[in-house]
């Protein structure tokens, strides 16, 4: 055999290998594409009727009311509207509403930042807490009318209330709206209105009362996919995460999950059960979070009601598996 011949025969080897490592990666990246696409299918939330009083499609339209206002940040205008939009319906639903005005030293400056309390009347003294951020990013450079982040979770809130009602067996439930959770700029943490709570709970002698706080944010997805809380207490997120498999919810509340700082951060630190029910996936892919979270892309179309029904319904039924374990064991 010539010295060409060999060359030419290894030559065509390679091509052959080359070639079927290239087709069996397509394939590989095929495979991927289709599971990744069905993943994200599943975590559509169906229409069904609702499995508690929590009303998603009114809590909806609280959503669009605030989407319309446009952005809401710390110390504007619409972010005032929005605060009179909460505090109406907070009182016509019967909820006693305090607002807490703290000054705040934000990379932009001292401002004045404004917590709410909606407080459910409970027979006992104890407490539990449902918080969210209600306020949007600062943004010099486009509009954040913050549909999913914070429009849901506010939105969400205000339908708790009404679904509580003004009284309830049981402990007070105080629906806490922070303002100024968003960070101000690039290095700032941000927080001030969930830490600046925690400090007031402190000073006024109520936090030994505060048994449990649940953190609510981005939960409007129309890809619901709660990931669990590995910072949280076991009993806390299994009160929640079995409350959602007993409700056919489990798509919806993953096993995966991790630990993000948030809203229930402060309270954890000051030693409050705190769980954060949040969904870190904003669209059906990682691409789509990258182009839809914190961006002009957070509007009202990629959200539905459908996904805060199902997150209405596992809380309303989850609150008396919490109170049950407390009763039991206490908060620690």
């Amino acid at each position: 055999m010539q010295p060409s011949d060999a060359n030419g025969q290894t030559a065509l080897k390679v091509i052959i290998i080359v070639g079927i490592a290239a087709f069996v990666c397509m394939i590989l990246v095929a495979v991927a594409m289709q599971n990744a696409f069905s993943t994200s299918e599943r975590e559509r939330p169906d229409k069904r009727p609702p499995q508690s009083p929590f009303d998603g499609q009114r809590a909806f339209e609280d959503l669009q009311a605030m989407v319309e206002l446009g952005p809401r940040p710390s110390g504007s205008q619409a972010l005032e509207e929005c605060r009179r939009h909460i505090r109406r319906e907070l009182s016509m639903a019967g909820i006693e509403v305090q607002e807490l005005r703290f000054e705040a030293a934000t990379p932009l400056g001292p401002m004045e930042l404004v917590n709410i309390v909606g407080a459910v009347r409970g027979f006992r003294p104890e407490v539990i807490i449902l918080g969210a951020h209600y306020e949007t990013e600062h943004s010099a450079d486009v509009p954040l009318v913050g549909a999913n982040s914070a429009g849901a979770a506010t939105a969400w809130l205000i339908e708790m209330a009404r679904a509580l009602g003004a009284e309830r067996q049981g402990r007070n439930v105080w629906l806490c709206f922070f303002d100024g959770s968003a960070p101000f700029a690039e290095e700032d943490r941000g927080l001030y209105g969930s830490r600046q709570f925690v400090e007031h709970l402190r000073t006024t002698g109520a936090m030994e009362n505060v048994q449990a706080m649940i953190g609510i944010d981005m939960i409007g997805d129309r890809y619901l996919g709660i990931q669990r809380d590995y910072g949280a207490p076991q009993w806390l997120t299994s009160a929640i995460w079995s409350r959602a498999s007993g409700l056919a919810f489990s798509r919806h509340f993953q096993t995966k999950g991790g630990e993000w700082p948030g809203d229930h951060s402060p309270f954890r630190a000051a030693g409050v059960p705190a769980v954060s029910i949040a969904d870190r996936q904003y669209g059906g892919s990682v691409l789509e979070h990258q182009r839809n979270w914190h961006t002009a892309n957070d509007t009202i179309e990629r959200v539905c009601p459908e996904s805060l029904q199902v997150i209405g319904d596992v809380v309303f039924h989850a609150l008396p598996d919490i109170e049950m374990h407390l009763d039991v064991h206490g908060p620690g």
